[in-house]
């Protein structure tokens, strides 16, 4: 391949994007076989969106690329684990809102430590000159994507949250 530095805008997008793919494949696979959890890594892109804000299930549905069926599913599974708990909207009783439970975020958090200790394994035989280098990227990377923007939906608290770099 090309010296990275020469890459077009295309070029440099699709190895970002294979690149993060392939990060997110490896080390959820290793985080679900060693954690032996029983829901697919699609309930664990919910847990996290949700762990943002509140969602209906069409704006699931619509962020995963998915039938509202197949959210439909997944969310009873995790309301039955008692992760999520779906709410009627009160001004619009068609509408359900999805929200997070305590004991959701606890899983969640105990996925995500998880998910950081295998990648931090991954890490360790960089050398501190490559480390601070992946750093910069990481950095850089979310500088261009800008601040996630928080939702009509979202509280004070939530909305800064959101704002956050991640770490």
């Amino acid at each position: 391949m090309a010296n990275r530095g020469s890459l077009s805008e295309g070029q440099l997008a699709r190895v970002v994007l294979e690149t993060l793919h392939r990060v997110m494949r490896q080390i959820w696979a290793e985080v679900k076989g060693e954690a032996g959890e029983l829901f697919p890594a699609q309930s664990y892109r919910m847990l996290g969106m949700l762990a943002q804000r509140p969602y209906t299930l069409t704006e699931l549905a619509r962020a995963q690329a998915v039938r509202p069926s197949t959210v439909s599913r997944a969310i009873r599974t995790l309301s039955e684990q008692g992760w999520v708990r779906v709410e009627r909207d009160p001004s619009d009783r068609r509408r359900v809102w999805i929200r997070l439970t305590p004991q959701g975020r606890r899983a969640l958090r105990r996925l995500q430590a998880r998910a950081a200790a295998r990648l931090g394994r991954r890490l360790r035989p960089l050398s501190p000159e490559e480390r601070a280098l992946l750093a910069q990227a990481m950095a850089l990377l979310q500088r261009t994507l800008g601040p996630a923007e928080p939702s009509p939906q979202q509280g004070p608290r939530e909305a800064q949250r959101a704002r956050r770099p991640i770490p």
